[in-house]
């Protein structure tokens, strides 16, 4: 991969911002610039963390590498070409996030968004790089369609989300228990996808369209009813992958469950 430092290194030796805000990637999210100027007083940790995040980028090693490798054997070579771009200047909550540039993929994390907190975890970056390649790599094998159907919509989310998720979430699959806590969790998730594959009003589709894999963690009911189903057969990862996106989340909704608590 390649790693782009420059505007994370350019704040850390308080040099004048300025001349970025109208970088490429803060106008990714409309017309306008979203670009923050960071406040000064943060560039000591900033520093710190950016020492910390830059070697793991360059030891990078994928959460559940057995099984992410044999679900996507494409993965290095996906990942070899991608940018990582050490940015800061977002505003709350871009932290992370995927942008295309010249049609290649680019992985832009800001330091700042990180928050000071980053510095006591270990392997930062290692689940969010892998769930962002992960959303790559099946998007290889699986396109999403130029026009989806809201129903096609729902079943795409959960199915691309729900591996990105699942893959990138324990430290190890294997270890895994799903327990009683998960168990109320994936009710609840199934019980809003089923309400959402319900729905025939306009507005209550664009409303479970946006949230299904927006706002709160557990609220994020296709991703997490996907990921869910997916941690409840571990051992069903590769079978499932092969089955494909279409019809998944019926299958969600039909499982009855073999919990491993």
């Amino acid at each position: 991969m390649i790693i782009d430092a420059q505007i994370a290194e350019a704040y850390i030796a308080g040099k004048d911002l300025e001349r970025y805000k109208d970088n490429w990637i803060y106008h990714c999210f409309g017309g306008h610039s979203v670009f923050e100027s960071p406040a000064p007083e943060n560039r000591e940790w900033v520093s710190k963390l950016y020492k910390k995040l830059r070697e793991e980028l360059e030891n990078f090693v994928p959460r559940n590498e057995n099984a992410v490798r044999r679900l996507f054997p494409q993965f290095d070579h996906v990942i070899g070409g991608c940018t990582i771009l050490l940015v800061v200047g977002f505003p709350d909550p871009y932290d992370a996030m995927v942008l295309e540039h010249d049609a290649k993929p680019c992985l832009v994390f800001d330091l700042i968004q990180f928050q000071e907190d980053a510095l006591n975890r270990d392997n930062i970056c290692s689940r969010i790089l892998t769930h962002e390649v992960i959303h790559l790599c099946l998007m290889e094998d699986y396109p999403a369609p130029q026009e989806m159907s809201y129903m096609e919509d729902l079943n795409y989310t959960a199915f691309n989300e729900g591996f990105a998720h699942a893959l990138s979430y324990p430290e190890n699959l294997q270890d895994f228990v799903f327990d009683e806590f998960m168990e109320e969790k994936f009710k609840a998730a199934k019980d809003t996808l089923r309400a959402a594959l319900a729905e025939t009003d306009p507005e209550k589709q664009a409303f479970y369209s946006k949230t299904a894999d927006t706002g709160m963690y557990w609220d994020k009911f296709a991703a997490i009813a996907g990921k869910l189903y997916l941690l409840r057969h571990i051992n069903e990862l590769e079978r499932i992958y092969q089955e494909g996106w279409r019809g998944f989340t019926a299958r969600i909704l039909d499982d009855l469950g073999k919990c491993r608590w």
